[in-house]
């Protein structure tokens, strides 16, 4: 009994061992001696946007034997090679002529025997102009003539946590040469005294974002329409005015730079038209005139529904620069664009009907060329 035990022992590790080696030959082309050698493979990869372009990074790692690398991209159908010396510790590498898109890049890693690592896959956008076109300019909250025909600037400020590094204006100067000045995140305003006049200025913002590789521009910005300082504006006639103790309806309202204050014609007597008359100090060519009726609380609707503007060189002989329809019912700004950029150092505005005999105005604006 116990020979035949011993011999059902042996029959069943003999074929065990003749299985074993059967499989041992199944599996032998796929057994690599001494094992698979893998480089270290790229680690803490990252991407920054540019315009057409995305730079790979990663650090280099511990292992001295990888030589070079090999980034993928376009599921492999583009390529390049990357020497990777042995005392450099961030690795990079900026790939160029990108359409604009959000691409996937695969990193390999290779020794000086061809071993590859195993693949490391990192994402990141080439910018286009479809993205810079979402980029913002500087807001200039006004450009403004005076007297003396220097160009004042004045600029919003920075939001806190902005990406713009400097605003440029670009201009033509009084001796016709081109000129850009740099305007930094804190200045708040800009004095141009070699302005030409009517030649406008080109206005961009360079901006570096967190995950940008160099500043990108805006696209120019094209200003042409300046105000004028209204501090040096006179009013030299007017049809009446309502009388009052306080200044509350004087015609110089008007032009202080504040609707909630009030021209107010003589409410008992005057009838329509009704008429103001500024000198802006200086001959410009006239883009639009703002007029605003008495902007308060509580609305007013007595202001006009029909308005009309002349312009004069010299006070004499008037031109007439169109009849427009006014809303007396809103206290916004209303904005009326003069054809043919006409000559005028005077403007008077007419208020030529209205739902009342008399009329209640706000202010006025001029733009310039």
């Amino acid at each position: 009994m116990k020979t035949k035990i011993f011999l059902s022992i042996a029959l069943s590790g003999v074929c065990s061992f003749i299985a074993c080696k059967k499989m041992d030959s199944t599996y032998a082309q796929y057994v690599v001696p001494n094992g698979k050698i893998y480089p270290g493979k790229a680690t803490s990869p990252d991407t920054k946007s540019g315009l057409n372009k995305v730079q790979v990074s990663w650090l280099r790692g511990s292992d001295p034997k990888v030589v070079k690398a090999r980034i993928f991209w376009n599921n492999y159908t583009d390529s390049a090679e990357v020497p990777i010396p042995a005392n450099q510790e961030l690795i990079s590498y900026t790939v160029t002529n990108l359409p604009e898109n959000y691409y996937s890049f695969i990193i390999r890693t290779y020794d000086a025997a061809g071993h590859a690592s195993v693949p490391v896959e990192v994402s990141g956008d080439a910018w286009g102009e479809r993205y810079r076109s979402t980029l913002l300019n500087r807001v200039v909250q006004s450009s403004t003539f005076n007297l003396a025909n220097t160009l004042s600037l004045q600029f919003e400020p920075a939001l806190p946590g902005s990406t713009i590094v400097k605003s440029e204006v670009e201009y033509t100067t009084t001796g016709g040469a081109q000129k850009t000045v740099s305007v930094l995140p804190g200045t708040l305003s800009l004095q141009l005294t070699d302005y030409k006049l009517e030649t406008g200025y080109k206005l961009r913002t360079q901006h570096l974002g967190a995950t940008a590789i160099d500043p990108l521009y805006t696209n120019d910005q094209l200003v042409e329409s300046f105000l004028l300082n209204k501090a040096e504006w006179k009013v030299i006639d007017f049809s009446s005015q309502n009388p009052d103790a306080n200044n509350l309806s004087i015609p110089a309202n008007m032009i202080d730079g504040n609707p909630a204050t009030r021209w107010v014609t003589q409410a008992t007597t005057s009838r329509y038209p009704h008429h103001i008359t500024v000198d802006l100090g200086i001959v410009r060519s006239l883009k639009t005139v703002s007029l605003w009726r008495w902007v308060q609380a509580t609305p007013d609707e007595r202001g006009p529904n029909v308005v009309q503007f002349f312009g004069s060189t010299n006070n004499t002989t008037w031109n007439d620069l169109g009849t427009y329809n006014f809303d007396r019912l809103t206290n916004n700004e209303q904005i009326f664009a003069i054809p043919g950029l006409p000559q005028a150092r005077y403007l008077k505005v007419v208020a030529v009907s209205g739902p009342q005999t008399f009329v209640v105005l706000g202010e006025v604006n001029v733009t310039v060329k």
